[in-house]
């Protein structure tokens, strides 16, 4: 994650902690079918770990569970709400701990930061023989026409806005580079918040959290939000993709 994506969520890691999406149980059933032995025993690393909403997840299945985060505001709210569960501040780049020990290294929502040409490497090196590589992100359904016209006023105010996630060329070259098999799955899933669950999303997005007039954005979707659901609560819709990546 570079310097600018870091300063973007240390400012919003309060919202992102209060308002970001988890991940849906058959993503983890997935994942845990493509290990040699199941979850049993399993040693995970969770880099780029934020707020530690995939961490608990994982922590909930595997044996044992380290976090890894650069940010120190994101990984402050990541030991406030996961007690128990070890986390260290730390990059993708240089991972701080030793070769071979982990059998799964997972990047949740954070892949698209990192740099591949160095972090791949880094995770082949910690992961045992047969471990695996699990990259996801939760993307933002567009099909209802409430989503579809938030997305055009997204695009109009920055215009160089992207969505999370790597493109299929990304994800091929990744393999080609690294001589790497990668099977892609993908979940689709909705959750019903209030308004200002969503809004607090919303906040926490790099693309939303960058705007100089971030407030009035967010305070026109608000304003939108409730004239269109006046009981104040709607269904975001997602879809997770998910690449698990092995030699």
């Amino acid at each position: 994650m570079g310097e600018a994506e870091r300063s973007k969520f240390d400012t919003v890691a309060r919202q992102y902690a209060a308002a970001r999406p988890d991940y849906p149980a058959e993503l983890y059933d997935t994942i845990g079918a493509a290990l040699p032995h199941g979850w049993s025993g399993t040693a995970v690393l969770d880099v780029a770990a934020g707020t530690g909403i995939a961490t608990r997840q994982l922590a909930g299945r595997a044996a044992r569970v380290l976090a890894v985060e650069l940010s120190a505001a994101m990984l402050a709210e990541l030991t406030a709400s996961s007690p128990g569960i070890p986390a260290v501040q730390g990059s993708g780049n240089a991972l701080p701990v030793r070769t071979g020990s982990a059998d799964l290294v997972t990047y949740a929502q954070a892949f698209h930061w990192i740099d591949p040409a160095r972090a791949v490497p880094e995770a082949l090196r910690v992961l045992r023989p047969g471990g695996v590589l699990a990259l996801w992100w939760n993307r933002t359904g567009r099909s209802n026409q409430w989503e579809t016209t938030q997305e055009e006023r997204i695009a109009a105010v920055n215009p160089g806005w992207l969505r999370s996630g790597m493109t299929d060329e990304a994800m091929a070259a990744l393999a080609d580079g690294f001589g790497l098999k990668i099977a892609e799955h993908e979940f689709p899933w909705e959750r019903e918040i209030t308004v200002e669950e969503h809004l607090l999303n919303l906040t926490s997005k790099s693309y939303i959290a960058s705007l100089a007039d971030r407030d009035a954005f967010i305070e026109n979707e608000r304003r939108i939000l409730l004239g269109d659901f006046p009981s104040g609560v709607l269904t975001e819709q997602f879809s997770t993709i998910l690449y698990l990546i092995s030699r």
